[in-house]
């Protein structure tokens, strides 16, 4: 229950940064609200993943490296943002670091 707490609170931050984006400076309302839906969601079930025993500091790390490198992704795939060779190398640095944080460091 906790990991799919965690797995969706990962979604929904991905979907409330991307839609943040979207949104194009608050001149998009249903953006907007996509948004704020998104990220609201995304705490909650957080909260709720920690609530339910997730540790904080490995929780923490998934959620907020996930989120990095999710909104990275959809930045590439859906706005045509460039990532430099550097860029990458830091989101799959970031990735094996969340699988590391995820596996408890063994």
């Amino acid at each position: 229950m906790t990991l799919l707490l965690l797995a969706a609170a990962v979604l929904t931050q991905a979907i409330g940064i991307t839609a943040t984006r979207a949104a194009d400076g608050l001149r998009k309302p249903g953006w907007v609200v996509v948004a704020l839906v998104g990220i609201g969601a995304s705490v909650a079930l957080m909260s709720r993943a920690l609530a339910h025993g997730l540790p904080f500091a490995t929780g923490y790390g998934i959620w907020s490296g996930a989120g990095v490198a999710c909104a990275a992704l959809s930045g590439a795939v859906l706005f045509g943002d460039r990532l430099a060779r550097g860029q990458t190398a830091g989101l799959v640095l970031v990735v094996a670091g969340v699988m590391t944080v995820y596996s408890g460091g063994s």
